[in-house]
């Protein structure tokens, strides 16, 4: 395996320093890093330009599938000869070693198309059944029918032209508009069936989001903002 990896990042200065230092720490395979700033306004852009070989500011918030389709782009000249893609939020956690556990899945499941990374919910969903694939000692389970922001892409899908929805968010969404119109990572996912593959997290613990409920007063206006422009409820 040879990484592309696209870090999306919007503020939360510290949680994208954490996120940094963990994914260098852990990874184990080779790989290429491209960070999108998508307009911060605290002080990201100045820490990016002095830590960070690849990085490209946005004038204004893209969003992250814009961002995302930015990265791949840009990043392919880096990297021409990447093997997988990977989308990341500012806010990982990595277990030792993620990238060959990885590459694992990919080898034994030669239809998956895009393995999902964020793992806070799993627990949930590996009770229910019917969404698992099993193939050469390795499940993934496509439960609850998206791979939600980060993930890991074949070079295959976005040879094939896969890319994420670049629609913005919108001030005015509604949790109702949110089950009508799917986000860009629903739309994603969805395109898999399209060049015939397959998606789903793995059934064992790669990676984790720790931004939740327990640490959002760390930055409340980031959550007050994002949660209303995807039409969430805090």
């Amino acid at each position: 395996m040879k990484l592309l990896i696209c870090l999306i990042t919007y503020n939360r200065l510290a949680y994208t320093q954490k996120t940094l230092d963990n994914l260098k720490r852990t990874i184990d395979v080779p790989y290429e890093l491209i960070v999108i700033d998508n307009a911060s306004d605290d002080g990201t852009g100045k820490w990016l330009a002095e830590n960070v070989n690849n990085f490209f500011i946005n004038e204004e918030n893209r969003y992250p599938g814009a961002a995302c389709n930015q990265g791949w782009q840009m990043g392919l000249q880096i990297l021409p000869d990447a093997t997988h893609l990977m989308r990341c939020d500012n806010d990982m956690d990595f277990v030792e070693n993620w990238g060959s556990k990885a590459e694992e899945y990919f080898v034994a499941l030669p239809m998956l198309g895009q393995l999902g990374l964020d793992d806070t919910a799993l627990n949930t969903y590996n009770e229910d059944t019917r969404y698992l694939t099993t193939l050469n000692g390795k499940t993934v389970n496509a439960w609850p029918g998206n791979i939600g922001g980060p993930c890991i892409i074949r070079r295959e899908v976005y040879d094939k032209g896969a890319r994420y929805d670049e629609t913005p968010w919108s001030d005015n969404r509604t949790s109702k508009d949110a089950m009508i119109t799917p986000q860009e990572d629903v739309k994603f996912s969805l395109m898999m069936h399209t060049y015939g593959f397959i998606y789903g997290h793995p059934t064992e613990k790669l990676a984790w989001t720790f931004a939740d409920a327990s640490n959002r007063s760390d930055y409340p206006e980031y959550y007050q903002k994002t949660f209303s422009e995807r039409g969430y409820e805090l």
